[in-house]
């Protein structure tokens, strides 16, 4: 996901994110900083209730993400730029951290 804006680069001439390398550490950076957050997250406890709750409004999530994907693609598409895409990645990557915390965090 972080070789999103990769594409941006590309198609307007170069620049740093262009770079295959640069693109592949980004990516290993992320890998890096998700465990450290799943390592930190272990650390919480969190009631059962409260889990199931993040987990069901995951599920529910993956419909709305689907659904904003599909959006910032037309805008995209239609030549509206690039906001309702870059809205639907940082949604994800957001609730991707909330559910990382919820299933790494132990069970009272």
């Amino acid at each position: 996901m972080l070789a999103f804006g990769s594409e941006a680069a590309q198609s307007a001439g170069g620049g740093i994110f262009s770079n295959p390398l640069i693109t592949l550490l980004m990516v290993l950076l992320a890998i890096f900083v998700f465990l450290k957050f799943c390592g930190w997250a272990k650390s919480f406890t969190l009631s059962g209730g409260f889990k199931k709750t993040v987990f069901i409004l995951t599920a529910v999530g993956l419909v709305g993400f689907n659904v904003l994907y599909s959006m910032g693609n037309s805008a995209i598409t239609a030549g509206h730029g690039w906001g309702t895409a870059t809205i639907a990645l940082l949604a994800a990557l957001i609730w991707a951290f909330v559910f990382a915390f919820a299933l790494m965090a132990e069970t009272k």
